[in-house]
């Protein structure tokens, strides 16, 4: 299963204001359902990412043994394509969420004053 998501940060040690024990690059996402969130990047990708890009988030498992998801960024979607992807699951999460908030209107009981 893979998410896709919008970056909005690189974290990487390219940038001066960033001290890391390490030389890994993570970017702070905003997923198609509005969560935000901070994901490794795949090392052969971290010179690519950049803000604003779609990217594809890969949460299968860790391994059999380990249900986990990976939470690791695998693409970098760019253009026609990254924006074809990025709308499509907004419109997705937009209806769900009209849909959802309707059926709670209805649900609600009405004032008995």
């Amino acid at each position: 299963m893979y998410h896709p998501g919008k970056v909005l940060e690189i974290i990487s040690t390219s940038n001066k204001d960033i001290k890391a024990s390490d030389e890994t690059t993570q970017a702070v996402v905003e997923m198609w359902d509005e969560n935000q969130l901070t994901f490794l990047v795949e090392q052969k990708l971290s010179k690519k990412v950049k803000k604003g890009d779609v990217v594809l988030v890969d949460y299968t498992p860790i391994s059999e043994k380990i249900p986990l998801p990976k939470h690791l960024i695998v693409k970098v979607i760019n253009g026609k394509t990254g924006n074809s992807i990025w709308n499509s699951y907004k419109r997705y999460h937009d209806k769900n969420r009209q849909a959802m908030t309707k059926n709670i209107q209805q649900n609600m009981p009405q004032y008995m004053g």
